[in-house]
């Protein structure tokens, strides 16, 4: 199973400039960042992620949890315009509670998430291979790895300097298209250091609006849902990656069925999502 993301951006604050490379200056007089460490190069990071998810089917609640916790290896395969990056596991312990017939926990070997992106690490797609869990596990993981990478400033990142990001994306899953809008406000913090190496640290927060519409089964499906965002990371401007990303994203919609006798079955949900990702020195 796949996801595919295509984004339309409107920034409010900056006008954009095309930033291919990263122009290495003072943090007080701003410097662009992109994405761009040396290519086939294999970056170490501890990933961490948590999924808890509330439903309410016809009066009954059914919740779950996925939570896994491994160490991954990012590599950039191709650089340019569209980015392609490896995630290859090198361990990856994956746990699934409630709503299935009984607890589930794996240890898998030779995980791997294909993703591609743009400089500024807006993920376009993300792809599962190699040993992976069946069903939802896969999907989990595909998720996860969306929220991996922080998106830069398409800008200077002045300290002190804030500004406002909108990002649209449509989403096509099981006969169900969602768009999904972020208008997320970041900040630039003062310059900082992360294992003795100068980073720049910058903090984000903000709002989702979920819509969809499709077809399951014969039946309409309307979806519809708000939530809020928040995280921070540190950007190497050394290394042209990020050294630490923390995300909190919660979510909460209604997934409405309409059947072929005009018979309306609402779904309420929370998501709730909590990833951290720190690199290994």
């Amino acid at each position: 199973m796949s996801s595919s993301i295509y984004p339309k951006r409107r920034i409010g604050t900056w006008i954009l400039a095309s930033v291919m490379s990263l122009i290495v200056t003072q943090p007080a007089s701003g410097q662009a960042l992109v994405y761009n460490p040396d290519r086939g190069e294999s970056l170490r990071y501890r990933s961490t992620n948590t999924l808890t998810v509330s439903q309410r089917i016809l009066e009954r609640d059914t919740d779950y949890r996925i939570s896994s916790d491994g160490v991954v290896r990012l590599t950039l395969m191709d650089p340019g315009a569209r980015m392609l990056w490896r995630l290859g596991f090198e361990t990856l312990d994956l746990n699934i509670e409630g709503a299935f017939p009984t607890p589930r926990r794996e240890a898998l070997r030779g995980t791997v998430i294909t993703l591609s992106t743009t400089p500024s690490g807006v993920v376009l797609d993300a792809r599962a291979s190699g040993v992976v869990p069946p069903g939802i596990g896969t999907r989990y993981l595909e998720r996860s790895a969306q929220a991996f990478f922080p998106q830069l400033p398409e800008g200077e990142a002045t300290v002190g300097v804030s500004w406002s990001d909108t990002l649209t994306v449509t989403e096509v899953l099981r006969g169900v298209t969602t768009e999904i809008e972020m208008v997320l406000t970041y900040a630039v913090a003062d310059t900082s250091a992360l294992a003795g190496r100068p980073v720049i640290p910058i903090d984000y927060s903000g709002d989702i609006i979920v819509r969809g519409m499709g077809t399951i089964s014969g039946s309409s499906v309307t979806l519809t849902g708000r939530g809020e965002v928040t995280g921070n990371y540190l950007f190497d401007p050394q290394d042209q990656v990020f050294n630490l990303h923390e995300r909190r994203q919660d979510l909460k919609s209604t997934l409405i069925l309409t059947g072929p006798d005009n018979e309306l079955v609402e779904i309420p949900s929370r998501q709730l999502l909590e990833a951290r990702a720190v690199r290994l020195f």
